[in-house]
């Protein structure tokens, strides 16, 4: 009987792979090495010692290759086993994360947005904020049900949404209008008495879209008797 290969232990980068796309479930060889601050080829080589040991697995086909797609990464069986040993994750999370093998492309580009949006805060404010994404507020009841794509805190608090050019008009409100009833029920006071409500913080794709959403922000806040602070940007440039 052939025996299994000898195979190290995960070492500390490895490690911190896995813990990203438990964080952000997706991300491609460009945006590792730029949230790692490390060189590309160093990243590749990384995500394909796990890719060949099964810790995570890949998007790449010809239809990539002619369309100059990058490859995508999310985390296999393996990684999903190895995770759910560590203290700090979440079972319905890990469950959730099973079926990213499945996802459809908008919504791996959606995650591929947000980890965006965290690099570029990680950049502009570095040591002055904390980020915990949509996987990390499974079990949060201080959120909205549906889930923000993540909430901050620094020296105030915000819920960030990324917004993409290709979502509809109803899915654009029906995104503001989850804040607004949050807010109107009070939630967040019920679990964070004497603490501000947060922020949101909406970054769309497009200086277009933008527009678009800063009209749409203005007639839904002009229905409601909440004062809800809602910031809408293009790219995470000014002061928050």
């Amino acid at each position: 009987m052939k025996q299994p290969k000898y195979r190290r232990p995960l070492n500390p980068s490895q490690i911190t792979i896995l813990n990203t796309l438990y964080k952000f479930r997706f991300t491609t060889i460009a945006l590792l090495a730029q949230n790692q601050q490390a060189n590309s080829r160093v990243i590749s080589n990384r995500l394909k010692i796990l890719v060949d040991q099964g810790y995570i697995a890949m998007n790449y086909d010809s239809s990539y290759k002619i369309a100059g797609k990058p490859a995508t990464y999310y985390l296999a069986t393996k990684g999903i086993r190895f995770l759910r040993e560590q203290p700090y994750t979440n079972e319905s999370a890990l469950r959730s994360i099973y079926h990213d093998k499945r996802a459809e492309q908008h919504r791996i580009n959606h995650r591929l947005n947000v980890f965006k949006a965290y690099i570029q805060l990680k950049h502009s404010y570095p040591d002055r904020f904390k980020f915990f994404s949509k996987t990390e507020l499974m079990d949060k009841p201080y959120v909205p049900k549906s889930k923000p794509d993540a909430y901050l805190e620094t020296d105030k608090s915000y819920f960030l949404e990324c917004l993409e050019d290709n979502m509809t008009y109803w899915t654009l409100r029906k995104t503001i209008r989850k804040y607004i009833t949050f807010a109107e029920m009070e939630i967040w006071q019920k679990h964070k008495p004497g603490q501000d409500h947060p922020e949101v913080l909406l970054i769309c794709e497009s200086e277009k879209l933008e527009m678009s959403v800063r009209k749409l922000v203005a007639r839904e806040l002009d229905k409601t008797y909440v004062e809800l602070d809602i910031k809408v940007m293009h790219n995470i440039v000014a002061p928050m």
